[in-house]
This record gives structure tokens, sequence and C-alpha cells, in this order.
């Protein structure tokens, strides 16, 4: 695209180059033949600066509407609901990864297989933070067959001086996926805690709040029964338009 836009921007001052010599023949009664070269010469200028507008203009539409054809696929695509299949893009996704005291970058594709519980929490959020030792209970409770990860947009500095000084997350040992944009994009939500359940098949069984992640509630998935606990759906048009 920057070839058609080069040649246009070069042609323009040749052409007025040309002009002028054109003009200063033509009032100096210069002979007809090299004016008619001029002419000539202005003219394939003036071709060329028209065509590679037109190849430039060309470009630029082609462009745009292929950017927004994709990303308006891209956009659909990311979203996940309850009964999708995790796409395996996701599952080899790279993370930065806190866990004891260490921050690594691997994919969430070594949790696969087993019942994968995506935790969206912060550290500004109360009821998060009181349910961090319950939830690092579960994952040794359940051991190969469940694993939690922390998810949260905080940086390692917010969450390295959180986890030094709460005492809450003192002791725990779940893994946290740091500055996360990615995952936020596939389970979009209004409120956390926002508690995502993925199946030993990578198939998205349930999306619940705080009080999704109890023993009874994982034992159901683990075993394969159906659910009977309540979800979550932050975008559900509400039935009272005055309630909170």
């Amino acid at each position: 695209m920057e070839k058609p836009i080069v040649i246009a921007v070069m042609a323009v001052p040749c052409l007025l180059l040309t002009n002028c010599f054109y003009l200063n023949l033509k009032n100096n009664d210069r002979p007809g033949t090299l004016m008619q070269l001029l002419l000539l010469v202005r003219y394939k200028f003036m071709l060329l600066i028209l065509k590679n507008l037109i190849k430039t203009f060309l470009f630029i539409n082609l462009f745009f509407f292929l950017a927004l054809d994709s990303s308006g696929q891209i956009a659909q695509k990311q979203v996940l609901s309850i009964g999708d299949t995790v796409p395996e893009s996701l599952w080899n996704l790279s993370h930065n990864v806190y866990k004891e005291g260490k921050i690594v970058n691997h994919s969430i594709k070594p949790y696969r297989g087993k019942l994968l519980i995506l935790d969206f929490w912060s550290t500004w959020c109360g009821p998060c933070i009181r349910s961090l030792p319950e939830l690092d209970s579960i994952g040794k409770m359940f051991g190969d067959k469940v694993q939690v990860v922390l998810v949260t947009k905080n940086t390692n500095e917010i969450l390295s001086k959180f986890l030094k000084n709460n005492d809450y997350a003192k002791g725990v040992k779940l893994p946290f996926i740091l500055n996360d944009s990615i995952l936020n994009s596939h389970f979009p939500h209004r409120s956390i805690s926002h508690q995502i359940f993925i199946d030993s098949k990578g198939i998205v069984r349930a999306i619940t709040g705080i009080n999704g992640a109890k023993i009874k509630n994982i034992q159901q998935i683990v075993n394969g029964n159906p659910i009977d606990f309540p979800l979550k759906n932050d975008f559900a048009p509400r039935s009272n338009p005055n309630e909170e």
C-alpha cells in the first residue's frame, strides 16, 4: 500500500516542474515539437498520479473492510459461555504466573484433563480475599481432579505486597495469573468474584459468583452430575428495572 502513495507524492512535484517548463516555452514561442513533448510528459505524470491515487484508495478501503470483518469475528469467538468448548488456542496461550514467590510464563494447558476453576478476583475485593483460604483447601482436598487458578489484573508488585501483608493470603499455594486481559476478554463480567468451571473435557460447565466453588458443587461437576446450584450471568436483562 505504501508504494502507490510514494509514487503519487513524487509525481506531483515533477508534474509542477514540467508545467513550469511548458509555460516558459509557451511564453517564449519555442518550437512546437518540444512543447508537444512536454505536454506528453505532463499527461503521463497526471495519468500516473491518478492511477496510483486510485490504487491507494482501493487498498485503504480493502484494508479497513478486512480489519473490521476480522475484528468482528475475533470478538464473537472471544466470549465463552456455558456449554462452549475452550479453544485450543486459549489452552496454549502463555501467561505471567505467580506461584510460591516465583513468576514463570506458562499456559493453562497443564491443567487440562481435570476440573479447572478460574477465579477472577482483585486485591481490593473483600469477599474475594476472604475466600482465598477456602479455595486453597479445595485444591488440596481434590488433588489431581481439581485445579484452582486465581486470575487478576493486578501487577506483580501489587500482588507481592498483598500476599506479604494480608493474613488471608498467607500460605496460599495456588497459582496466580497476573496482568490478565486475555482470560478476562474470553470470560467478561461486571462483578467479582467471577468463577468459571471448565470440566475435564474442556467444556465450560458453570459460571458462578463467589459461592460457586463449594465442595458439594465441585463434586457434582467432577462426578458428571447435572448442576443444580445458582449460576451467574452479569449481562442478563433484569426482570425488575429497579433491581440493584
